[in-house]
């Protein structure tokens, strides 16, 4: 028997579905337990991974007493059954992106079960027990991640690539990939506690294995800027893998063209736990971002963003430019779920937020400006959502943000209050923003044919030819 035979046994496979292995030694959650069946077969126990937030509470918008679960498995064919069991029992649950349309109903006592119909897809199962409401989030978040078949696994033998296999593999320190590996593998049931910085191009980093921060401290220097570091290197893909419980950011490829598709990115217990950064010609797809600040970064050219699910916690924003000198072009995010904004959880009234704080963003000491040419289209924001945008530039800033482009956007709710609005304003230095299109854009269910209407604030001495059309 080859290699990859003896690597795909150690998935037990029902039907057409693929069971991870559990890592040999980890603990699962205590808070949930999940079940997949397919096609009338008998059901399969998932290992369901739990990260909590007791080590990384630091200050009233950081507390205890939290956690995240989340799963995963692969299918192919006939739609798939998911049954969970919650630690509490509840009337209604609910499967975010609603967008899914997948509909979860009560079994009996704390037992829920949803349909999923295809693969690639990201979900948050959510109790009415703890629907976050009000001034906390939701205590025990729970992920389950329908993933589509590998491909190309690797062999262990192979020199030119790091496998990792099922079991725990603890590090002291960032890895450094040498120029010599054209892989990175991470197998399912590999559970790393470490991170990877990865400077020469052209590697394939992939698998379905976690990788986990949990290890080490906050801004941890073993650990470095983040998680999954690919620094200025070009041409890579990373595929498939967890990264949970940073210490500082998840993921960043500053260089050109790399690809980062079906990952995972979860348990950001705190400020500064910023989501994906990509360089030139980046391509963000497929992929599960609740991040703690900066969810998705704009501050190349030529990026894509499609098919995401996101959850932005307490601090941050969503889709973010700013915080540096910045020269974009030629970005396009489409298809979108924004399945929560958190920005107001632990406030008792929520009276103000931080520039940083809105679904479309620009912050931070940004000196210049020359930003043109991004189209958001189909972009769904569900729930209650603070604000929306606030592209307000530094008053010291020069240039100009023009020709952007939002077309469905769709926004469940969003609560009018002073002194908390949508905004968009250039600078008194020359800063100015031109050319901004909203097509249909919805705010529980009305379609905003004015600024007003949608409770902005448009500076007219710094910025013209902000439209609103429906």
């Amino acid at each position: 028997m080859d290699v990859r035979s003896l690597v795909l046994l150690l998935h037990v496979v029902c039907s057409d579905v693929i069971i991870y292995p559990a890592p040999d030694g980890l603990a699962p959650s205590d808070k949930f337990s999940v079940n997949v069946t397919q096609s009338g077969q008998p059901p399969s126990r998932l290992f369901v991974y739990i990260s909590t937030s007791d080590h990384r509470s630091s200050s009233p918008l950081e507390p205890p007493g939290r956690s995240m679960s989340w799963t995963s498995f692969a299918f192919t064919g006939a739609p798939v059954t998911i049954e969970v069991h919650a630690p509490k029992d509840f009337n209604n649950c609910l499967v975010r992106p609603t967008s899914y349309g997948y509909k979860c109903k009560r079994l009996g006592p704390n037992r829920a079960s949803f349909t999923v119909l295809q693969n690639a897809r990201m979900m948050s199962v959510e109790f009415d027990y703890d629907y976050g409401l009000g001034v906390r989030d939701i205590t025990d978040k729970l992920f389950v991640f329908a993933d589509p078949p590998e491909v190309n696994v690797p062999s262990p033998t192979d020199p030119g690539v790091l496998f990792y296999g099922q079991g725990i593999h603890n590090f002291t320190t960032s890895l450094i990939v040498g120029p010599e590996i054209r892989q990175v593998y991470i197998a399912p049931g590999a559970y790393v506690r470490g991170g990877f910085q990865l400077p020469h191009g052209n590697v394939t980093m992939h698998g379905r294995g976690v990788i986990s921060n949990e290890n080490f401290t906050r801004h941890d220097e073993r650990i470095g800027q983040c998680a999954v570091n690919f620094m200025e290197s070009s041409g890579n893909v990373y595929e498939g893998i967890t990264i949970a419980d940073p210490s500082k950011f998840f993921f960043l490829a500053n260089g050109n063209d790399n690809i980062v598709r079906n990952a995972r990115m979860v348990a950001a217990w705190m400020g500064n736990t910023d989501g994906v950064g990509v360089g030139v010609g980046g391509v963000v797809e497929d992929s599960f971002i609740i991040a703690d600040d900066a969810n998705i970064k704009i501050h190349m050219s030529n990026l894509t963003v499609r098919r995401c699910v996101q959850w932005q916690m307490q601090n941050g924003g969503t889709l973010q430019t700013g915080w540096e000198t910045l020269y974009v072009r030629n970005v396009t995010m489409v298809d979108m779920d924004i399945i929560h904004t958190d920005w107001c959880k632990f406030k008792n009234v929520c009276k103000t937020l931080s520039g940083n704080d809105a679904v479309f963003d620009t912050y931070g000491n940004t000196r210049h400006f020359d930003v043109s040419d991004m189209r958001f289209e189909n972009i769904r924001v569900e729930g209650s959502c603070p604000r929306v945008v606030n592209y307000n530039m530094d008053p010291a800033a020069e240039g100009t943000i023009s020709n952007i482009t939002v077309i469905n956007l769709s926004v469940d709710s969003q609560p009018v209050h002073d002194p908390i609005h949508n905004a968009i304003s250039g600078s008194s230095r020359g800063g100015r923003i031109i050319d901004w299109q909203f097509v249909n854009l919805t705010i529980a269910g009305q379609c905003i044919a004015s600024g007003s209407d949608g409770d902005f604030i448009i500076d007219p001495n710094t910025t013209s030819n902000i439209t609103f059309t429906c």
